[in-house]
């Protein structure tokens, strides 16, 4: 009997494993709340060395625009069999900013508790002991002054089918979301805004006492937009919205400027 829990154990052991291989559990990144590779690979005694990282991803975010990034696993030492990797990408929040789309041979996207990832599918042979790996990423219609992070763990496998004597590495990145090029925003002193806290019916009003028509845009607290109305000559009738902190972006002219606001 014991010889029968101790076979069953190994095929337990190795459907794991070539599982792992395959298609990498996911929240394996070390994003926050997610654990690492290394808590089923297990370095000891490996000789080998390596980074992983995310090539192209912008330090300047323009919502809605659409980047290829490029995941690069470097086997520094020349003595790994196989490569693998897992990235997310968060908002200020730590909730998923974006989507990404179009994985290259060899990888794919999925989701899991409302966060998205791009993996390996399957692990892949090293060429001249670089692996990489490419997705497109539409970024979010966050709000000017958010930080995105990406976060990436990679496997540098030894190819002995165990989960021991592999090297696992870790990085992350961020980028900041901008306006449009074709934007400016206002460096003077800030809007007013009154009443603020308020309900209902606000009134904005500019540094130099003009009161602005046109657009405004509402941003939650994590930065995403939750709504958009008008804004005439200072006076906007604010939409219906729970009680919170909100992000006002509209333009004067040539000019954007952003105000908080709390409503209540």
């Amino acid at each position: 009997m014991n010889k029968l829990y101790m076979l069953l154990g190994i095929i337990g052991s190795a459907f794991f494993l070539v599982a792992n291989s395959t298609n990498p559990p996911d929240g394996h990144t070390g994003a926050p709340g997610e654990i690492f590779c290394a808590n089923c690979h297990s370095s000891n005694g490996s000789s080998l060395a390596g980074t992983i990282s995310v090539e192209d991803f912008p330090a300047s975010i323009t919502p809605d625009e659409t980047y290829t990034l490029t995941v690069v696993n470097r086997n520094t030492n020349g003595g790994g069999a196989k490569a693998g990797f897992q990235m997310t990408i968060l908002g200020p929040l730590n909730t998923k900013a974006g989507d990404m789309s179009m994985p290259s041979a060899n990888s794919a996207t999925s989701m899991l508790n409302g966060r998205q990832y791009f993996e390996h599918h399957p692990a892949v042979v090293y060429t001249d002991s670089v692996a990489k790996w490419t997705v497109l990423w539409k970024a979010p219609a966050l709000a000017a002054g958010s930080v995105i992070t990406w976060y990436a763990n990679g496997i540098i496998a030894n190819g002995n089918l165990k989960n021991t004597g592999d090297k696992t590495t870790s990085s992350k990145g961020t980028g900041t979301v901008i306006l449009a090029a074709t934007q400016n925003v206002a460096a003077e002193a800030p809007p007013t805004i009154y009443p603020n806290p308020g309900s209902g019916m606000i009134h904005i009003e500019l540094p130099d006492q003009v009161s602005p028509s046109g657009q405004v845009i509402f941003y939650d607290i994590s930065g995403k937009m939750v709504s958009q109305t008008k804004i005439e000559e200072g006076v906007v009738d604010t939409p219906d919205l729970p009680p919170g902190i909100y992000l006002l972006q509209f333009r004067n002219g040539d000019r954007s400027y952003l105000a908080r606001w709390s409503k209540i």
